[in-house]
């Protein structure tokens, strides 16, 4: 650790250079050690020049996204690839945060209809638009249920193409630590399936829905991010450990 470090902070998933640096400003050091892998899934209504164009002749119907690796995944392994450059211009919802960023970065002419901070109040803000009858929604194996089955109570058709896998790799933790960010319920399980928290660590969500799951696991404080990206969660443990008295 740092000699100006005060802190030490175990992240589950990769975070950017950039963000450690920050928070090493801060005199928070933090570790990195991965509890979930994402491996591309080859899906076959997706894969091959014909099927692709079959899919998105139809501009107008939206591509949903819920996470930021099904976002990540659908953009490097399927739209731009070694093999393929496909241009589409349908129209995006998306889980704001790093899924939004990714993809308007990736597709900047492509409009985004709706954002939410979480599936459920997604699906609602898709419900809420005018004429949308069909999305394609790319996911995970290991995806939640509000989006497409409110959509599809809804009346809406949902063609769901599973394009990665989350597999959980649990890791013994041998040392303490300050805090633990987690990004995603399945790095929650993941941890917990073979570490018990210390009395005095602090947990960092991204969001509600890790949050909550948090609290089936764990009576330690949880400071949960204001924001579904790295850079809040970074923040939120910046502010919280510089502001730590504020929090007793």
């Amino acid at each position: 650790m740092p000699d100006n470090a005060k802190y030490r902070i175990l992240c589950t998933r990769p975070l950017p250079g950039n963000l450690i640096a920050e928070a090493g400003d801060h005199g928070i050091t933090v570790e990195v050690q991965d509890f979930i892998q994402i491996k591309p899934l080859a899906n076959k209504d997706l894969l091959g020049e014909e099927n692709m164009i079959r899919i998105f002749s139809d501009n107008t119907i939206p591509i949903v996204f819920t996470s930021a690796h099904a976002a990540d995944i659908f953009l490097r392994y399927y739209l731009h690839n070694s093999d393929t450059f496909y241009i589409i211009s349908n129209p995006i919802c998306c889980i704001n945060g790093n899924t939004k960023k990714l993809l308007q970065q990736e597709l900047p002419e492509n409009p985004i209809l709706a954002e939410a901070s979480y599936g459920k109040d997604l699906a609602a803000a898709i419900i809420a638009l005018d004429n949308i009858r069909e999305v394609h929604f790319f996911c995970g194996n290991q995806r939640r249920d509000e989006l497409p089955q409110s959509l599809r109570d809804a009346g809406i058709t949902v063609n769901e193409y599973v394009i990665y896998e989350n597999t959980p790799t649990p890791t013994v933790v041998a040392d303490e630590y300050d805090g633990i960010m987690f990004f995603s319920p399945s790095a929650v399980k993941s941890y917990f399936s073979a570490n018990r928290l210390p009395l005095k660590t602090v947990c960092f969500a991204i969001g509600r829905t890790t949050a909550t799951l948090l609290r089936e696991y764990t009576d330690n404080k949880i400071i949960m991010a204001p924001f579904t990206d790295a850079e809040s969660m970074v923040k939120t443990a910046i502010f919280y450990f510089n502001n730590i008295n504020c929090y007793e």
